[in-house]
């Protein structure tokens, strides 16, 4: 499955299309077509790595309001 998403590359720089593998969907998750999605405060704080933790490449954004489109390994 591929993955689009808007990420930086390092610490403050700005958001660009990201597309990445993340392989078959275990049985213990679900895949959500994200429809509308929020960036808060602490996302613009690991955006900047204000907490020295932040991984790179960084996809902000956890707050989403979608639609399930899989359950596991089955295709809705």
């Amino acid at each position: 499955m591929k993955i689009k998403a808007y990420a930086a590359d390092k610490q403050g720089a700005e958001l660009k299309l990201f597309e990445y593998e993340v392989g078959e969907l275990p049985s213990d998750e679900v895949e959500i077509k994200v429809e509308y999605c929020g960036i808060c405060h602490s996302d613009l704080s690991m955006l900047d790595n204000e907490w020295g933790m932040t991984q790179y490449p960084f996809v902000p954004g956890h707050e989403v309001v979608g639609t399930i489109a899989a359950i596991g390994l089955t295709q809705i």
